[in-house]
């Protein structure tokens, strides 16, 4: 896993296990919305979409990480997020993302896939690290 990846996902687990991460992701996600990208002939990016909320099915959170091929798989992964974007708007009433505060790469990929920052989510890390909130909400109208 690239090192901006583990720094962020891995501040959020008691005890971090990448086995953990990988049926967590599985086990909640939104049936048929999960996908790994291959380069090379190796696993290189997996991303998707899981429920944020275990009583409001249209209420989802994005998640994407991978290897340091990662950022060979980001334009493959926001044509197809574009491709299905229809889908999601059918089907989820929001959707947000958390990401790292120093993760600028990731917040920059986001916001151009039009997500909105609402705010920042303080010790959200289990060492204190800040994150913060994005989110694309149906009908929003928001500038």
């Amino acid at each position: 896993m690239r090192d901006q990846d583990l720094r962020e996902i891995a501040c959020l687990w008691k005890e971090w296990d990448t086995r953990a991460l990988a049926a967590c992701a599985l086990q909640t996600a939104v049936p048929g919305m999960v996908w790994s990208l291959w380069y090379d002939g190796q696993p290189a990016a997996a991303y998707g979409f899981s429920r944020a909320s275990a009583f409001d099915p249209d209420h989802w959170q994005a998640w994407a990480f991978g290897t340091d091929r990662f950022h060979r798989c980001v334009p493959a992964i926001t044509r197809h997020l574009l491709d299905i974007r229809q889908i999601v708007e059918r089907d989820c009433r929001r959707l947000q993302v958390i990401t790292l505060e120093n993760h600028d790469i990731a917040h920059g990929w986001i916001e151009a896939l039009g997500a909105t920052r609402e705010g920042r989510l303080s010790a959200y890390g289990r060492g204190g690290e800040d994150f913060y909130v994005y989110a694309w909400v149906r009908g929003d109208k928001r500038p």
